[in-house]
């Protein structure tokens, strides 16, 4: 493991401006002093093997630094821009310093896989990566041999079922699956749903979503009513799109 980092650390960019040491964060696209700062050394190789190494962005995920306290979080790539809901991360990682017993911060990143809604966290210190599989609230606790290990971890979630192809059945006016969206993503107000009714020519925007008996109940976006507004099931054409 070792000598892939130590591959990466000589492929990354580095240079010298008023006596300190800088390189560029491949995703922030800014300068990054990295003396005296080795937690952060330790982020630009694990972005470096993701990008140039794995080669998983920005066609297969996302990846957000320094997002909701997180050092790293990797989320799956929408394939479809009109079914972008709000989404948990694939993966949260949390990158230490060389020195750091990460066993100290096995709370921290339990905590934050809870809170977030994640299912997978690495904690990695350039020496160890450690990854925690969470299953309710329990947890299962790996050390991988090698960064290549976690390569592999972001395929095998980026493959579970993602709701396009019921997305794509709505689009094409399947009610069954517009329900199903809808209770999973339209609940609330996290998610903004665009749908058309026949025999109205206008684009509907609501959230508040339910389902009693053959209505379905919405509340209209950034309208307050107390009567909710309804159509019946057989009044649905289309879904047009679910955003965050």
């Amino acid at each position: 493991m070792t000598d892939l980092q130590q591959e990466i650390t000589k492929k990354l960019i580095k240079y010298k401006k008023d006596y300190q040491e800088y390189t560029k964060c491949l995703i922030r696209e800014i300068q990054i002093p990295i003396n005296g700062r080795p937690e952060e050394l330790v982020r630009q190789i694990f972005i470096h093997f993701i990008i140039n190494e794995a080669k998983l962005f920005p066609d297969i995920i996302n990846i957000g630094v320094e997002e909701n306290n997180h050092d790293i979080e990797i989320s799956k790539k929408q394939k479809n821009d009109n079914f972008k809901p709000h989404q948990s991360p694939l993966i949260i990682v949390e990158v230490k310093r060389e020195d750091v017993n990460l066993k100290n911060h096995y709370n921290q990143i339990q905590r934050y896989l809870k809170k977030s809604g994640c299912d997978i966290g690495i904690l990695y210190n350039y020496h160890e990566i450690i990854a925690f599989t969470r299953k309710d609230d329990k947890f299962e606790i790996n050390h991988l041999k090698s960064l290549r290990d976690i390569q592999a971890l972001i395929l095998q979630s980026n493959n579970n079922n993602d709701d396009l192809f019921d997305f794509e059945k709505a689009e094409n006016g399947n009610f069954k699956s517009f329900i199903y969206l809808i209770s999973k993503y339209g609940k609330y107000t996290t998610n903004k749903v665009v749908f058309k009714l026949k025999q109205q020519q206008s684009e509907i925007e609501g959230y508040f979503f339910n389902m009693q008996g053959n209505k379905v109940y919405y509340d209209l976006c950034g309208k307050y009513s107390q009567k909710q507004q309804n159509f019946d099931y057989q009044d649905f054409e289309k879904l047009i799109s679910i955003a965050y």
